[in-house]
């Protein structure tokens, strides 16, 4: 059974129904140290309004389904799992409509999402990088491929992309390249998110890893991954 919150921030309205909420409502207070509204409501913050779905699969995990508005048009979906005895949070997907992109609806989610983390004691995220662009997105972030032995899979396929279109750059660039798709260390997929060598009028980096698929995680215990996804979202300079 399914808890739902529907949240008006602008005019500080909110209606919470469902006979699961009771057990909505411990979970939240065990993990996030306060109730399902509260924790909806730091969910939701700087959007205008929210419509949630939340369901503990067991005393310990929770399931949330956000959609979120601006103005009174939805600008993003999004699905969690939190599994805070494992420390870790599970990204089923992302979306930002075509009137919420180009904006901060993004990085609000994941400002939002990283504030419930960390009083959850949540410090790893995973989520499967896909679609049209979260090959790219999502290792931009500071996401890795896990297991480590999914890098190499990826590189393959990168490095297939790659020997395509490897006449238009110099010797050195793409000897550097190479290193770096050869490289046994998965950190590398960062190096090429980055690099921005033009090609088919974007960088090299987004013609690579656009529209790949890859299961990534991102460990906020690591000092260099976290400051990576911390500027990426914003929350410092």
């Amino acid at each position: 059974m399914t808890g739902f919150v529907v949240l008006n921030n602008r005019r500080g309205v909110h209606g919470l129904a469902g006979t699961t909420l009771p057990a909505i409502d411990a979970w939240c207070t065990r993990h996030f140290g306060r109730d399902a509204l509260q924790f909806s409501q730091a969910l939701t913050t700087r959007f205008n309004a929210g419509f949630l779905a939340l369901r503990t699969v067991s005393a310990e995990r929770l399931l949330v389904r956000a959609s979120l508005y601006q103005a009174g048009v939805r600008v993003a979906t999004v699905a969690l799992r939190f599994d805070p005895p494992q420390r870790r949070a599970h990204v089923s997907w992302l979306v930002v409509t075509p009137t919420g992109r180009g904006g901060a609806t993004s990085r609000h989610v994941l400002q939002n999402l990283l504030l419930i983390e960390r009083d959850c004691g949540i410090t790893r995220l995973t989520l499967q990088a896909g679609l049209s662009h979260g090959g790219y997105v999502w290792a931009v972030h500071g996401f890795l491929p896990t297991p480590d032995t999914a890098w190499p899979v990826i590189a393959a396929r990168l490095t297939a992309k790659f020997a395509a279109v490897a006449p238009t750059f110099t010797p050195a660039q793409a000897a550097a390249v190479d290193g770096l798709l050869r490289s046994t260390d998965r950190r590398a997929l960062r190096a090429i998110a980055a690099l921005a060598m033009p090609v088919g009028g974007t960088t090299l980096g987004k013609h690579l890893l656009m529209g790949e698929s890859w299961p990534g995680e991102l460990d906020l215990s690591d000092e260099a991954s976290a400051l990576i996804y911390m500027r990426r979202i914003g929350l410092i300079p």
